[in-house]
């Protein structure tokens, strides 16, 4: 954190300062594996010092990392984001990975067939169709985190393939053409979505669940916002955390005789409601700490805040 963004060469004191793991998919699974979730991670990351930070984080967050491949002489991604004190904005630089996409699933796919969800933000594209292919024909289902400045045309099909589909709003009026954002939610569950979802910040968040209906979720106000970095990442670890657990229960009452794409058609809207309502709970109180992970609240502190709606 810096009082204020660099406008040239200059040397200041920064306010604060934090390491966390970052990345759309990472911090989802990292928030839904400190909530009590089984989650698995496949990646492919370097076999730098950031790799194994990685891996570390991942242990921490009770992420299970043996699907994740650490190709040689190769460096993981990593961020440099400056937060502004006064207004919270956020200045990012980053450096892409030098390791190679997944080529492929051979490794992978019986993880794909043993879970209920995969939760995807269109990273490898070479393996990406495969994999919701996979997941789809075992009867799961793909939740795609549709984030801020992602969208391309490459995207659209991926998007209208997906599931559980929950974008930001400047990706929801790329790809549906509206910025009326209960129409844009409507337009993506007819295109194929059984629940649609736009996250809008401060806004709060829209959605249609498979019977149609639309619910209008309001953010939950904080006096003072340190940093949103990883608010929406963790909103998404949050929402599927109450589905997956859902849908995990359910199918073990039925001994396994149900695929995960019939619990969710049978689940009533207060459990999409639920999970809204506690996804938007955790982001909020997510923005209280430096971090997009180091400020994840205690299942107790996200759960009392859901329920003072």
């Amino acid at each position: 954190m810096v009082k204020a963004f660099p406008t040239g060469r200059e040397v200041q004191e920064a306010v604060m300062t934090a390491v966390d793991g970052g990345g759309p998919v990472a911090t989802a699974l990292a928030t839904a594996g400190k909530y009590g979730l089984d989650t698995v991670m496949i990646d492919v990351i370097g076999d730098d010092i950031g790799g194994t930070h990685i891996l570390d984080d991942f242990d921490y967050y009770n992420v299970e990392t043996s699907h994740i491949e650490s190709a040689r002489d190769s460096k993981s991604a990593s961020a440099t984001i400056l937060v502004n004190e006064k207004t919270g904005d956020r200045a990012i630089f980053f450096e892409r990975s030098t390791a190679p996409e997944l080529e492929s699933l051979d490794k992978h796919k019986a993880c794909i067939e043993g879970g209920h969800i995969l939760h995807i933000n269109g990273r490898h594209r070479k393996c990406l169709i495969e994999a919701m292919t996979i997941c789809k024909q075992s009867g799961n289902l793909v939740s795609l985190d549709g984030g801020a400045n992602r969208y391309d045309e490459g995207l659209k099909d991926i998007t209208r393939a997906s599931d559980i589909v929950i974008v930001a709003r400047d990706y929801a009026e790329e790809y549906t053409g509206t910025k009326d954002l209960e129409e844009a939610c409507r337009i993506i569950h007819e295109r194929g979505a059984y629940i649609a979802g736009v996250t809008d910040g401060a806004e709060g968040s829209y959605f249609v669940w498979p019977d149609g209906t639309f619910y209008r979720c309001p953010a939950f106000p904080q006096y003072t916002v340190l940093d949103t970095t990883g608010a929406g990442d963790s909103f998404h670890g949050a929402f599927l955390t109450v589905i997956a657990k859902t849908i995990r229960n359910m199918r073990v009452e039925c001994e396994g005789r149900r695929s995960a794409r019939e619990v969710l058609l049978d689940c009533s809207n207060t459990i999409f409601e639920s999970a809204a309502d506690f996804a938007s709970a955790v982001a909020s109180l997510n923005t209280q700490r430096l971090g997009g992970r180091s400020g994840l609240p205690s299942l107790e502190d996200a759960v009392a805040l859901a329920n003072s709606r």
